[in-house]
């Protein structure tokens, strides 16, 4: 199956720093792909360049068969992503039911067709009786179940959301987790970042961990527990140092 995601030695560079040092990757229709790693390993720099948000040093990137820094088909590029970034992107001063109205027109439905689809992804993401909460006044999770809410209303073949889950409380977790779930057996392609390690282990096809700008291990799930991902996890990337705090709790 063709990859509607698709990495190839991509690098990308800050001065002498490689943000993203000659990652390949491949994410295919209906295919949930996790990428783990510390903060600063990478991670949202390329999903920053998939988006075509930022340019590649070297390498090559393809997004449903799209070169992601094209200007000359970045509004049907546009069209077939969707993206929840890391600060989500909303306007403080605009409801949630705003942020849906206006988001419609943008990717060129009608009014019928986005206020049906608004309905819809208010209703399924618990949405519906907050619809007129300004984003300013909304929690972390409300902010982004708006964001995805966005991110799907146009029906996108490609989903890369930045840290989906963080913040976010168990109820809108589990409706984020099945609504995502729903997309890729519908032949969406999603690429997602991570801290959670349960989560990722529930609901990833594909795992990779990614290390000072490199992928350093990836893997189908292919039966592995979770007790397996977190000692991969913190075997190759940063295993907990405890120190016990002698003066914790101790009477003055």
């Amino acid at each position: 199956m063709a990859a509607l995601i698709s990495c190839c030695e991509v690098t990308r560079r800050f001065g002498s720093l490689a943000a993203v040092d000659g990652v390949s990757l491949d994410v295919p229709a209906g295919e949930i792909c996790s990428i783990l790693g510390p903060n600063g390993a990478g991670k949202s720099t390329l999903i920053r360049m998939l988006c075509g948000l930022d340019t590649p040093d070297g390498g090559q990137v393809r997004v449903a068969g799209y070169d992601p820094a094209a200007r000359s088909t970045r509004i049907e590029f546009r069209k077939r992503i969707g993206v929840v970034p890391e600060n989500l992107a909303l306007l403080p001063e605009l409801t949630i039911d705003e942020h849906l109205r206006l988001t419609g027109p943008i990717y060129g439905l009608d009014r019928a067709t986005s206020r049906a689809r608004a309905e819809d992804l208010l209703t399924a993401l618990a949405l519906a009786e907050k619809r007129r909460t300004y984003a300013r006044e909304c929690s972390h999770g409300m902010r982004k179940k708006t964001a995805l809410a966005m991110a799907l209303l146009h029906n996108p073949r490609v989903l890369m959301l930045d840290e989906p889950f963080e913040g976010v409380d168990p109820a809108s977790v589990e409706v984020i987790d099945q609504l995502l779930r729903s997309a890729s057996r519908c032949g969406v392609a999603i690429l997602l970042t991570s801290h959670i390690l349960s989560l990722v282990d529930r609901i990833s096809d594909h795992i990779v961990l990614m290390q000072s700008g490199r992928i350093v291990w990836r893997s189908p799930l292919g039966g592995m527990q979770k007790a397996g991902i977190e000692q991969m996890y913190f075997q190759l990337i940063n295993p907990p140092i405890v120190k016990d705090l002698a003066w914790l709790g101790s009477p003055d």
